[in-house]
């Protein structure tokens, strides 16, 4: 097992390396109104690549799939932990959501505290289509701003999508990515304009990596000290925590904060490594990964 997870990592660094995750061109005019460019291109992964990871990941082992709708989850976007991507999308499958409503960090900063856009997903299995409504209900409220080009750029984001269409082939999706600095009262907005449409047949996934650029060990004492903050819904420590122990505060507090307002305060954690565990080193400097979900009957699993 651990001979097929490292073959899963070392394939994924190079993937990544190949098609330059944060950078990858696009083309230069990413229409900004409507039917100029319905769809964004596939760039993050190609079709054998995503195969790959597909294949590579049915030989590890399956995660124990939750009890209960799934409310909400978190799950990496580093193609490296792509085993666990895969798990997460397998336990969402059963369910066959109509919306997935897919939140990540905006690495860059760039454009708008809260992007969203109208225009579908192209990937290597065929097209994702986006709700348009509800994303034109969070433009409209002047909670987010349409900005396809910088949407487009974005790995925590576009990384995802090829996995959403190979396992819920029918979802829609709306995807947001938010400001490093996004607040909780600008959560709370997003979600009260969302709650209309966050009903049974819709999920809301966080996008995020955890701890950067450490030893596996410190990683793993990182991950602890996160760990103890979810537990316990401390947003105010939560949104002071920097990239040592996540990339995106504000993503993994909307996951939370949907789950505690539907009266969840449990959640399930189907995986939590790193990439230094994943390849047995101690010095490399690492990133590291928690999949966990919310779901309507659920009891508290220990990583």
């Amino acid at each position: 097992m651990r001979k097929t997870i490292k073959v899963i990592f070392l394939f994924c660094v190079l993937a990544l390396l190949s098609y330059g995750c944060p950078e990858a061109a696009i083309p230069e005019k990413q229409g900004k109104g409507e039917g100029l460019n319905p769809a964004h291109p596939s760039t993050f992964v190609t079709k054998q690549e995503l195969h790959a990871i597909l294949a590579l990941a049915q030989q590890c082992d399956k995660v124990k799939v939750p009890d209960g709708r799934v409310v909400s989850g978190v799950v990496p976007h580093h193609l490296a932990a792509g085993h666990l991507i895969v798990g997460f999308m397998e336990a969402l499958a059963g369910q066959e959501p109509e919306l997935v409503i897919l939140v990540g960090p905006n690495h860059h900063n760039k454009g708008g505290r809260v992007i969203t856009g109208l225009n579908d997903w192209q990937t290597p299995e065929g097209l994702v289509k986006t709700d348009a409504a509800v994303a034109r209900n969070l433009l409209g409220r002047g909670l987010a701003v349409r900005d396809e080009e910088v949407l487009a750029r974005e790995h925590s984001v576009g990384g995802l999508v090829p996995f959403i269409k190979h396992y819920l082939p029918g979802t829609r999706v709306v995807t947001l990515i938010l400001h490093h600095d996004v607040s909780l009262q600008e959560i709370d907005g997003l979600l009260a304009a969302l709650e209309p449409h966050l009903e049974r047949k819709a999920v809301l996934v966080a996008s995020v990596d955890f701890s950067h650029y450490l030893t596996r060990r410190e990683a793993q004492a990182k991950d602890r000290y996160t760990l103890k903050v979810m537990k316990n819904f401390d947003y105010a420590t939560l949104f002071r925590l920097g990239n040592d122990h996540l990339d995106s505060p504000a993503s993994l507090a909307m996951a939370f904060r949907l789950a505690e307002g539907k009266g969840l305060k449990q959640f399930n954690v189907l995986e939590n490594t790193n990439s230094g565990i994943l390849l047995n080193n101690d010095f490399m400097d690492t990133t590291s990964y928690f999949t966990l979900v919310f779901s309507e009957e659920t009891t508290n699993h220990e990583p």
